[in-house]
């Protein structure tokens, strides 16, 4: 060692693996003894140890041969990270190098250490790359290097060990083989084998060892029990003493065709082939039967949920029939009293002329007119009784604090001063609802006081309606003064509860600001733009709701809304991207089988309209005006089915429903706007009939 400070040595050892251990100490000179020769011989580090600095503070090593090129590092560190090598880069010293040139051209220390930046270059990128140290480390079985830190002694500093592994494999020896003589194929005798396992080696008795085989040896009787015949060639034998006792006599000799015959090994063969493939048979038979079993089982299923629906929806617009309470159902009851005119008009048309048939159309328009005037009442009727409901909900609705699910699943209350002012209001509205005047058998003093109370609370609010409000209470109090009768005070009293009702509803902060209005084409009335009827046909709203339902409806709108439901309900379980299913309206879907589809089906002329749907026309595509069909639900289900339509559609059919979706898509050709901010805001999920998801 000569007591140099700066020395290098190396121990060259085997590890249990199979592999060398070299321990190199950097320093400046070097000095090693290896093997068993005897002689002394000076070595030093041949390999190059590279370290790649990933991302994030990240470093991997692995020793390389110093005359490696940069690209065969870049190929082996790819494999290593399962990439492709045109997707790495190496750069040194921020400057990025060329893969021609080799390691020991590059700048190494003198612990034979390179360090190397690795990272990903810009097309990696754009296809989503990533260096994934997971990955690395499960396809590293063995570590190239070990660093290990040495403390220093007497004040010296501490010193790395770069301890460096390398994987070879032992030489075994040759213990015989053989060779294949039809492919020359060598073949060697194994040396080594896998050792027993565990459990086998703790349990006590008899031992196994892999050096070697045994073989055990028992001792078994081989001669008869008793004596036979044999048959022999005829040679002269020695005489032998016949024992004893009753003798066997041996049978007539059978030949080797006569023994075939007798044993039939070919018939058994054939009979135990024919009985199984019976069995099979069997078998085969047992399970179609079941499976058409199970068929029809699952087919009287389906088509008994089918009638059940159909019976429970005959029933369900049997009672909103007998009892109507929404708009739809009494525009249901209208299209029924229109489509019964058409038919009495077109008997009437047939049978009479002249001034019979006057006499006829009279009648029947009397008798049409006591239907509607029937209806309307019933109508007038439901809507005054749902009338209070609905406002005593809404009143209710705002009083309520304002609630949210916060931290830990907690519901989570605010009281707002909005929400404190329509409670506070919502007590005198219903004093004021449920107050008797004196005629009706109240206390006067009582009633004069919820009435001076109820006006000195209206003076503060700060609404348009209070001064009308505040003169209704005081003309109520000077009739009181009068005793009038609480028949006269009804018309008086709606009128105050109204008023109140709709200042509670108001925000006071809002209360001064104008709604926007529009002027309806068919009333000249001013009314707010959220009563005006939208379909996506329309380019302007100009006609309001009132007037549109005064119109009459001849058509049960119901039918369509059932058909636009079935519609978003398939587009939703498909998960469909484009928004035309759910932004159209019942309108235009009655539009679409009114107008294009002329109310029937393509295949079979049916012309119901409760079973008429708007499937895709191409299942692969979104659903949209120009990509449906008119079919009965029946076939609806046939054609979901189909792969090729052009196979199964004649050539005319194909082009009259081509022709078809030509006109939809001039029709509805606005709708692709609407779908355009619809989709980019994707929010159209959430439209459903009535603001309630489908």
């Amino acid at each position: 060692m000569g007591g140099e400070e700066g020395e290098s040595f190396s121990v060259a050892g085997t590890s249990a693996s199979g592999g060398t251990l070299s321990i190199s100490v950097p320093g400046g000179g070097s000095s090693s003894t290896a093997g068993g020769g005897g002689g002394a011989r000076t070595t030093c580090r041949k390999d190059v140890t590279v370290k790649f600095h990933l991302m994030k503070a990240q470093v991997v090593a692995h020793a390389y041969p110093r005359q490696h090129t940069l690209e065969e590092v870049k190929e082996h560190i790819a494999c290593k990270f399962q990439v492709k090598s045109k997707f790495l880069v190496l750069r040194q010293a921020g400057a990025e190098l060329p893969g021609h040139r080799r390691l020991e051209e590059l700048c190494v220390s003198e612990y034979n250490v390179c360090d190397l930046e690795l990272l990903l270059s810009e097309p990696a990128r754009d296809e989503n790359v990533q260096l994934n140290l997971k990955l690395y480390y499960r396809n590293l079985t063995l570590p190239d290097i070990i660093t290990v830190r040495i403390a220093g002694e007497d004040g010296k500093p501490s010193r790395d060990v770069v301890v460096e592994i390398e994987n070879q494999v032992i030489t075994k020896p040759f213990v015989g083989g053989y060779i294949n003589k039809q492919n020359n194929v060598e073949y060697h005798h194994a040396f080594t084998q896998t050792g027993p396992p565990a459990d086998r080696l703790a349990r006590p008795g008899t031992k196994f060892s892999r050096d070697t085989q045994t073989v055990c040896e028992r001792t078994t009787t081989t001669t008869i029990p008793r004596c036979q015949a044999v048959q022999h060639s005829g040679l002269a034998v020695a005489e032998r003493k016949v024992p004893d006792g009753p003798c066997r006599q041996p049978l007539p000799y059978e030949t080797a065709q006569e023994l075939e015959r007798r044993k039939d090994v070919a018939g058994k063969v054939l009979l135990i082939q024919r009985n199984f493939r019976r069995v099979l048979w069997q078998r085969l038979v047992k399970k179609s039967a079941a499976e058409w079993r199970a068929l029809q089982q699952r087919q009287q299923a389906n088509e008994a949920g089918a009638q059940e629906s159909k019976t429970l929806a005959h029933n369900k617009t049997a009672v909103a029939r007998a009892y109507p309470k929404t708009n739809e159902e009494f525009d249901a009851l209208f299209a029924q009293i229109h489509c019964w005119k058409e038919n009495e008009m077109k008997l009437i048309r047939e049978k009479y002329s002249g001034a019979p048939k006057i006499a006829e159309m009279n009648i029947l328009l009397d008798k049409e007119i006591q239907l509607l005037n029937g209806v309307e009442r019933q109508r007038r009727a439901i809507r005054r009784e749902q009338l209070e409901e609905v406002v005593e909900r809404q009143l209710v609705k705002i009083s309520e604090p304002k609630r949210w699910v916060g931290y830990n699943n907690r519901v989570i209350e605010m009281e707002t001063p909005q929400t404190q002012r329509a409670r506070f209001l919502l007590v005198y509205y219903r004093r004021l609802k449920m107050a008797l005047p004196p005629s009706a058998g109240g206390d006067p003093q009582e009633h004069m006081a919820l009435l001076d109370e109820l006006a000195d609370v209206i003076v503060q609010e700060n609404h348009p309606a209070t001064e009308e409000l505040e003169n209704l209470l005081q003309r109520e109090r000077k009739l009181l003064l009068c005793h009038l009768r609480t028949e006269d005070l009804s018309i008086l009293r709606k009128r105050q509860l109204t008023l109140l009702a709709d200042i509670i509803r108001t925000d006071p902060e809002k209360a001064r600001e104008r709604p926007v209005t529009k002027l309806c084409r068919k009333c000249k009335k001013l009314r707010p733009a959220n009563a005006f009827t939208v379909h996506t046909r329309q380019r302007s709203a100009d006609v309001c709701g009132q007037c549109t339902s005064l119109l009459g409806s001849t058509v049960d709108i119901a039918v369509y809304r059932s058909i636009l439901r079935a519609i978003r309900r398939d587009e939703r379980k498909r998960g469909s991207l484009a928004s035309y299913a759910f932004i159209i309206q019942e309108n235009d879907i009655k539009h679409i089988v009114e107008n294009i589809w002329h109310g029937h089906s393509v295949i079979s002329n049916d012309t119901d309209r409760a079973d008429l749907m708007l499937p895709r026309w191409n299942v692969a595509q979104d659903w949209s005006p120009w990509n449906c069909i008119c079919l009965t639900e029946q076939e609806t289900r046939a054609h979901l089915k189909l792969q090729r339509l052009d196979r199964f559609y004649q050539p005319s059919v194909l082009k009259e429903i081509q022709s078809k979706h030509a006109l939809a898509r001039s029709v509805f050709g606005q709708l692709r706007e609407i779908d355009q901010e619809f989709t980019e805001s994707g929010d159209w999920w959430q439209v459903g009939l009535d603001e309630k998801l489908v």
